[in-house]
């Protein structure tokens, strides 16, 4: 099912929007990864839970002949650094979502 509101300001930068948002414009869709922080200090709260947007899988691919590259290895490790699972941000959602329901 897909809801479209009216909508009486659209914004297409992830940051804008969650600023805006946490300012009281109502409500708006936001990436965990945008969002957690504001839900952290409570100037956010996520709603619908269940209009929530699966995440996607990052995958890197790079030709055989760098499989043993150290470039290709640190970046690599780099990732998943970045992008742990769960991804702190999504941990924070998820802890902030069952105090809600």
């Amino acid at each position: 099912m897909e809801i479209t509101p009216n909508a009486s300001m659209i914004i297409d930068v992830s940051d804008a929007v969650a600023v805006v948002l946490a300012a009281g414009a109502g409500i708006g869709i936001s990436p965990t990864y945008v969002a957690a922080p504001y839900v952290q200090r409570g100037e956010l709260v996520p709603v619908f839970p269940e209009f929530a947007v699966d995440r996607f899988t990052i995958t890197a691919l790079w030709p055989e002949s760098r499989r043993g590259s150290p470039n290709v290895k640190a970046f690599l490790e780099f990732l998943q650094e970045i992008f742990p699972a769960p991804t702190p941000w999504d941990s924070l959602i998820e802890v902030v979502r069952d105090v809600h329901r």
